[in-house]
């Protein structure tokens, strides 16, 4: 999992969405345009340490890693070269198969014989010159563990995903973030004054086809060179097919929450990622506007489809909702408290009419951690579908030449003793459709939430 939000695959709410669901132990301070702060920059042989925080809370019985203190010294590599020696690649290698050996969550490596794979892939990078076979052979060595969460990370990805974390990157595009479906692209976001926008595009709208073509997951989120056309057929619910044409321009990525207040004082957010560095004080913001509306009765969160994020932005949002130990975040051989204080924002805690927290399949890693939170020390009641079951949270660790180790090192368990790795959230109202069919006013889940809540439409 990650501190703010990480994930999994580059395009902005692929860790969103697809970034494999991550949670992260700490965001980066902030600053103009955030980057992930190293766990440890390796640059001798490999000293294989955590990424540095610092623990939400000490308590007696808990034993937290010390951070790293590591001096950066001048990178072994250029940014430039297409080759790397071999003794560049041995190196980078051995950190990399060392940190995962000394600080992997599970010691028998889930059943990999991640001995056995040293001597097999040592052999293999001794035969490769570029850049590109090492990096491909290095992300195949890591995804053998095959937990969703660990992943090596190239030099140029590691610059795309930092800016990905941000949440202000500017790229060329329509300006949507899009998850990929049987039939075609679900539309999650639609950034502000971008081409998409303009043209009328909505979350949960559905690209059903690109310029005459139907939509492949390859379309991601329909970027491409600046000035060039596309032509989208949209489905929306409830409505006819329509085609628009777009042009694409640069467009800056902002990731914000939705939300809006709904009859008999209930509020509504939607918190899309926990990736992006602050969102805990956009949806401190979010509940700050709010209640200054008028006082709340009740409240539903929604994180359907949220892959994880930030550790630090977990926190801030259940500070509005929860205090004290909510678990217990936990490595071969320590563990360390969750302990949520107070909030910069509104105290929720005793909402009359109470809190609902939407989940669906898709909802992983921290925000099934802040569903499960919620369920057990607030008293919300959870409506949707089993959450993923994806809970480790994951350590980076910078590397000589700029590529990313991000490895699982943690667990997480309730107050109960309960462990969501590879069971999820269930939900106290089962309620299985699929809710990306429906628009917002017809959505089957929201509708029981606000039922539950004694709020809804008029």
């Amino acid at each position: 999992m990650i501190s703010r939000f990480v994930a999994f695959q580059l395009s902005t709410l692929s860790c969103v969405a697809t970034l494999a669901s991550c949670g992260v132990p700490q965001a980066p301070a902030a600053a103009p345009l955030p980057t992930i702060r190293p766990t440890v920059t390796v640059v001798a042989p490999p000293v294989a340490t955590p990424i540095e925080f610092t623990p939400l809370a000490q308590v007696p019985s808990a034993t937290v890693p010390p951070p790293a203190t590591v001096t950066v010294t001048q990178p072994l590599l250029s940014s430039t070269p297409a080759l790397l020696t071999l003794e560049e690649r041995r190196q980078i290698f051995e950190d990399v198969w060392r940190t995962v050996y000394d600080h992997y969550l599970y010691a028998d490596f889930g059943g990999v014989d991640w001995q056995g794979l040293r001597a097999e892939y040592e052999t293999r990078i001794t035969f490769q010159q570029t850049r590109d076979e090492f990096y491909e052979t290095m992300i195949e060595l890591v995804a053998q563990l095959n937990d969703n969460h660990s992943r090596f990370v190239p030099p140029a990805a590691v610059e795309a995903e930092d800016a990905t974390a941000s949440g202000r990157e500017v790229r060329v595009g329509i300006g949507v973030v899009v998850q990929p479906k049987p039939d075609g692209g679900f539309v999650q976001l639609v950034f502000p004054d971008s081409p998409a926008a303009r043209a009328g595009l909505r979350p949960r709208d559905r690209i059903i086809a690109v310029d005459g073509r139907p939509y492949v997951a390859a379309d991601g989120d329909l970027h491409g060179a600046l000035g060039t056309p596309v032509r989208l057929t949209i489905a929306r619910p409830g409505a006819k097919l329509s085609d628009v044409m777009l042009v694409r321009q640069e467009v800056r990525d902002s990731i914000l929450p939705y939300y809006r207040r709904f009859p008999g004082d209930i509020g509504y957010v939607a918190i899309p990622t926990l990736w992006v560095s602050d969102m805990g004080e956009q949806v401190s913001g979010a509940l700050t506007d709010l209640v200054a509306s008028g006082p709340l009765r009740g409240l539903v969160l929604d994180v359907r489809s949220n892959r994880g994020g930030w550790g630090e932005v977990l926190s801030a949002v259940l500070s509005h909702f929860v205090r004290g130990q909510a678990g217990v975040f936990f490595g071969r051989d320590y563990v360390r408290p969750l302990v949520i204080e107070p909030p910069a924002g509104p105290d929720l805690r005793n909402l009359s009419a109470g809190l609902v927290v939407l989940i669906d399949d898709n909802t992983a890693s921290y925000a099934e951690v802040m569903a499960a939170v919620l369920q057990a020390e607030a008293g919300a009641i959870v409506v949707g579908t089993r959450s993923a079951g994806n809970t480790e949270t994951i350590y980076a660790h910078t590397l000589r030449d700029g590529s990313r180790l991000w490895l699982a090192q943690e667990g997480f368990r309730l107050r109960s003793g309960a462990n969501l790795e590879g069971a999820g959230v269930a939900p106290d109202v089962l309620l299985d459709v699929d809710w990306t069919r429906y628009s917002e006013d017809d959505d089957p889940q929201l509708l029981e939430a606000l039922r539950l809540l004694g709020g809804g439409p008029k």
